[in-house]
């Protein structure tokens, strides 16, 4: 089950969060306030909390779901958790260093690529960028969905892109990505984007 937490918890939450700051990781302090291992921060850049999804079979009490949304007014149906590979949850290598940070077994789509474009660590943000490339290779439609995202964009302008977001570290993601994904349209698509890079 994932619940986002309503405004007035989130502003609890930080408010704890900061009280803590000097005692103890942030990674750690929320899993105590939060009681439960998987959860995803969403901070500003100042460090502070302006969201909250908690990931846990049996929502602590105090977790209070937000309300319910009104129906929807257009026909086309949303797509479901599993349908948005954002929101899809994939394992995570036990003791990994990912897993230590969210202090979690698995991380949703959307979480991986945060880490892999902006964690200032090299080795969560290779972590990041391996799991969600098995997780596209294991699954042909998706493949397909991310490459069909990708269709528009041309080399170049990816590379910028991703320059403009991971910064020095774009050459290594997309090693990682050329790698795991040898012999794929993916890995495919990732050479020849790092190709443009080294010119």
């Amino acid at each position: 089950m994932a619940l986002a937490l309503d405004a007035p918890a989130v502003v609890r939450l930080d408010r704890v969060l900061e009280r803590d700051r000097d005692v103890m990781p942030l990674c750690e302090a929320a899993t105590r306030r939060l009681g439960v291992e998987s959860w995803m921060l969403r901070l500003d850049a100042a460090g502070r909390v302006r969201g909250v999804v908690v990931l846990a079979a049996d929502v602590p009490a105090g977790v209070r779901a937000p309300p319910e949304p009104a129906p929807a007014t257009t026909t086309a149906p949303r797509p479901t958790t599993l349908d948005d590979p954002l929101e899809r949850l994939e394992p995570l290598r036990p003791g990994g260093p990912i897993a230590r940070l969210l202090g979690a077994t698995q991380a949703t789509g959307r979480q991986l690529a945060d880490l892999a474009l902006r964690s200032e660590d090299p080795e969560i943000r290779g972590e990041a960028v391996g799991v969600a490339v098995d997780a596209i290779v294991r699954d042909p439609a998706l493949e397909q969905r991310v490459l069909a995202g990708l269709d528009g964009v041309d080399d170049a302008a990816l590379a910028r892109s991703l320059r403009g977001i991971a910064g020095d570290a774009t050459p290594g993601l997309l090693a990682v990505v050329e790698e795991r994904a040898r012999g794929r349209p993916l890995g495919d698509r990732a050479a020849r984007v790092r190709a443009t890079l080294a010119n």
